[in-house]
């Protein structure tokens, strides 16, 4: 129960600090990131990478999504099932694919996209609401991506995306959670540190 207070507290801190952004801060610190994603190798040598598309202040990848899949790489986006509480990704080939589905997300239309083969997933880029250096995550309190990872054969390589002020201390991990390869921020992408 403390874990999950401490990550109440410091999720409502974290999106108050993100959401004092200016949109002109936003808008440059988002473009450098999604540079500096495009720029990161193993990143770039995966075939087939699961992002996600920018909601109200989060972190803004969407370059990096039209610049990936020019060079030929397989980006997917997720849609959530808020009944299953679950992700099932589908083929991102730009905006005209996706429509306006759960919490007002922008996210593929099952209709007209095409769902993805997780045997080819090699890596994901993880949006959050904080990050600490030894990729532990803060998401929004559903558990999606959590629950995603653990249903995957083989682990890909994780990617958290946020704003550097997004990032903190200390993250209160539980079991279940998942931490990240590497954090990328409009700074650049760095290692998480090895926990002991």
């Amino acid at each position: 129960m403390e874990t999950h207070t401490g990550k109440q507290l410091l999720r409502r801190k974290k999106l108050g600090v993100r959401a004092a952004l200016s949109q002109e801060v936003r808008a440059i610190y988002s473009c450098q990131a999604a540079k500096h994603l495009l720029a990161f190798e193993p990143l770039a040598k995966s075939r087939a990478v699961l992002a996600f598309y920018p909601f109200r202040e989060e972190i803004d990848i969407r370059p990096f999504l039209e610049a990936a899949s020019k060079r030929g790489q397989e980006v997917w986006l997720p849609l959530t099932v808020p009944s299953e509480r679950r992700m099932i990704p589908y083929r991102y080939t730009g905006p005209d694919v996706l429509r306006q589905g759960a919490y007002g997300i922008f996210e593929p239309d099952p209709s007209i996209a095409e769902q993805a083969d997780l045997a080819r997933l090699e890596a994901v880029i993880v949006p959050g609401v904080a990050f600490d250096r030894r990729g532990g995550r803060l998401g929004y309190g559903a558990g999606y991506y959590d629950r995603f990872l653990s249903l995957l054969s083989k682990k890909p390589l994780l990617i958290g995306c946020a704003f550097s002020c997004q990032l903190e201390e200390h993250i209160p991990m539980e079991p279940h959670d998942f931490r990240m390869d590497y954090i990328a921020t409009e700074a650049g992408v760095r290692q998480a540190e090895q926990t002991c």
